[in-house]
């Protein structure tokens, strides 16, 4: 018997908000574990309902179906893990589904999830996945989109990116460990801190990243190219991220220079078949700027070999999918 069934006296101290369309099934998976002694679950079969109670309390662990009436499930998982929603942005999350189309599952894996089951589901596969959420929850990871669990199939990809482990409140019931409000949010504004920050850091980068794509197209005058507004409004996006994200940090001092970016593409964007030279130009230094105001003691030319190694990267990326 798998280790997490050993503890049937904390199961019961486990919240579990259990979403399913379905009221069958949700009937009989919530049976199936209570049956397990998790007597403490709570279940919808609607996204709005969801929402209120993730705004409400702070569960241990959330079962949710991707197409629950109302829709919206990938987008509320990311307002949990962004921290706009709720108290806890690091709550596990368990989708399920029937059809596991390519788009589906990208935009589930994207959202931040823990982990994705393919109905029909068995009440012990659903054991079995809430066992390695107890006992190997993997960290998570910031990027410029994303923030979640780390995805990685080779661990050698991407080293560079930190990993941070988050409080795990399934866990700590599990074991037995009783759970101090107080001390539990300290904890999580402990990892919500160390994810802003890395999330600084990955903007910065994406920002000189976006620049790498734009200035080519504008040296080329290739103002009809869909891919230069595009890149133009994705840095306009992180630019905007960042610059609120600055508040009470140790950058703060960068916020200027963000505000600049910002105002010089907003500029190309209402002006866009004629681009102001003198604003093409404040792209490249501006980005430069922002980057290495987030990585004080990192040398200048290391950073742009990094910028270039992606560009190359994305390029070669590009011409393959051609």
């Amino acid at each position: 018997m798998a280790e997490v069934l050993r503890r049937p006296d904390t199961r019961k101290n486990v919240e579990i908000l259990f979403g399913e369309p379905e009221r069958q099934l949700r009937s009989n998976l919530r049976l199936a574990l209570r049956n397990e002694k998790f007597e403490n679950v709570v279940d919808f079969d609607n996204v709005g309902q969801v929402r209120q109670f993730l705004i409400t309390r702070t569960p241990d662990l959330v079962i949710i179906d991707a197409a629950m009436k109302g829709g919206g499930v990938v987008d509320m998982i990311q307002d949990v893990r962004y921290g706009q929603i709720g108290k806890n942005p690091f709550v596990p999350f368990i989708v399920t589904m029937w059809k596991p189309t390519q788009t589906i599952v990208h935009q589930v894996a994207n959202s931040g999830c823990d982990d994705l089951i393919v109905k029909p589901i068995s009440p012990q596969q659903l054991l079995d996945r809430i066992k390695v959420l107890t006992d190997n929850r993997k960290p998570f990871v910031v990027t410029s989109d994303y923030i979640g669990p780390d995805r990685r199939k080779d661990a050698a990809r991407g080293s560079d990116i930190p990993l941070i482990t988050v409080p795990n409140t399934l866990q700590a019931k599990i074991s037995g460990v009783k759970i101090d409000p107080t001390k539990l949010n300290a904890m999580i504004n402990q990892a919500q801190n160390s994810i802003n920050d890395q999330r600084l850091k990955r903007n910065a980068f994406q920002i000189c990243f976006l620049v790498g794509l734009v200035l080519p197209l504008l040296a080329a005058d290739k103002l009809n190219d869909p891919a230069l507004e595009d890149n133009l409004r994705r840095i306009l996006t992180v630019g905007r991220d960042t610059a609120d994200r600055m508040m009470g940090t140790e950058y703060e001092h960068v916020s200027n220079l963000c505000n600049n970016i910002i105002d010089v593409v907003e500029r190309l964007l209402d002006n866009l078949s004629r681009p102001s030279q003198k604003d093409v130009g404040l792209l490249k230094p501006l980005s430069d700027a922002i980057l290495l105001g987030f990585h004080p003691t990192e040398d200048a030319a290391s950073m742009a070999g990094q910028i270039n190694s992606a560009l190359s990267d994305y390029d070669r990326r590009q011409k393959q999918r051609v």
